[in-house]
């Protein structure tokens, strides 16, 4: 019969588990693997085989594994350690108290923090003047010279002799000023200077007006003389110590004639005056050197003075009759420094 299909295309390939029925015009019961006709059966039209349009699936077994003799061999690959990373510790942030509890903790600790400083300031000064004093004594004391006992020094010794000549002064330089002040320790300074110190030298910037009655000025009779500021500094140094801070300035003992060397900063030198007036007197004037004693680094001179009227003048009062006494230290330069004059009276 033909239904519009081709016999090769109605031809099935045998299935395994499938059983295609005869030709018949009756239904027949292909399930139970019979043939027998279904009686009674109503007449169903014949069905119309489809080809299919799909191919069934293959199955894929699994092969068997290979021994791991037929296996090929294989070069052992190296095994890569990655490099343990270092971990940076993160800093901890702390988060900041509320601004009302770090107002109240500001306010709490100002009274205590001034209370400090003070404290600080106080053991600072303290230490820091403790310490001076401590320096001072070391310096005052220090000496070769470690005998506690006083002894008596031989009035007619070189020592003695050249630590009196230092301080011992005539009638006209008492006159002209009788305190121990620093014109008087200038004046003193300057007399240690030698002569080969002193050089020939001009009027240059030396003003008439500063030191009368002393003036400058180049003639025939007279060549003022100088010296200079480092002469006279040393000398300073030797006399009094060597951090004495004496001011330089003009040398001259009051208005007298006595000596006359006017400061000139800007030469640094200090230049001779020349004075018209008498510089005599009519005053005397008795000293001598009663005793000198030693003490540990300590030189002691005892001088006793004298002053005698005139017939006509009265003695002026500040001329003061009694016992001077001078003390010398021994510095650390091996240089017997004078250290004080004081006056105690006598008669």
């Amino acid at each position: 019969m033909n239904n519009g299909v081709n016999e090769n295309q109605n031809t099935l390939a045998p299935m395994e588990g499938v059983k295609i029925a005869p030709a018949s015009d009756m239904p027949v019961n292909a399930s139970n693997g019979n043939n027998t006709q279904v009686v009674n059966a109503k007449p169903q039209e014949q069905p119309v085989l489809i080809q299919p349009t799909q191919q069934i699936p293959q199955i894929v077994l699994p092969q068997e594994k290979k021994s791991d003799e037929l296996r090929p061999m294989t070069t052992p690959q190296p095994v890569l350690t990655q490099p343990t990373p270092v971990v940076t510790p993160q800093p901890v942030i702390q988060t900041p108290p509320p601004i009302e509890q770090n107002t109240k903790k500001k306010r709490s600790l100002t009274p205590i923090l001034l209370l400090v400083i003070l404290v600080l300031a106080f053991l600072l000064i303290y230490t820091h003047n403790n310490n001076q004093k401590v320096i001072a004594n070391i310096k005052y004391n220090c000496t070769p010279i470690t005998s506690k006992e006083e002894t008596k020094l031989d009035l007619n010794s070189t020592l003695v002799k050249d630590l009196y000549s230092k301080v011992q002064t005539n009638i006209r330089e008492d006159i002209a000023n009788p305190e121990f002040n620093d014109t008087m320790k200038l004046y003193l300074a300057y007399r240690q200077i030698k002569e080969i110190d002193k050089y020939d030298s001009n009027c240059n910037q030396f003003s008439n007006t500063k030191m009368e009655p002393f003036t400058c000025e180049e003639t025939t009779k007279f060549m003022p003389k100088a010296f200079k500021e480092e002469t006279l500094i040393q000398e300073i140094k030797k006399l009094y110590g060597e951090e004495t801070n004496i001011p330089l300035k003009n040398i001259q003992l009051g208005s007298s004639c006595v000596v006359g060397y006017q400061y000139i900063e800007e030469r640094k030198e200090f230049v001779e005056g020349y004075c018209k007036q008498n510089v005599a007197t009519s005053y005397k004037v008795t000293k001598e050197l009663k005793s000198a004693t030693s003490t540990r680094n300590t030189i002691v001179l005892k001088e006793e003075v004298k002053y005698h009227e005139n017939e006509k003048l009265k003695l002026p009062e500040y001329l003061k009759s009694g016992i001077y006494t001078y003390t010398f230290r021994l510095d650390m330069n091996y240089n017997y420094v004078l250290v004080d004059r004081t006056y105690k009276s006598k008669y």
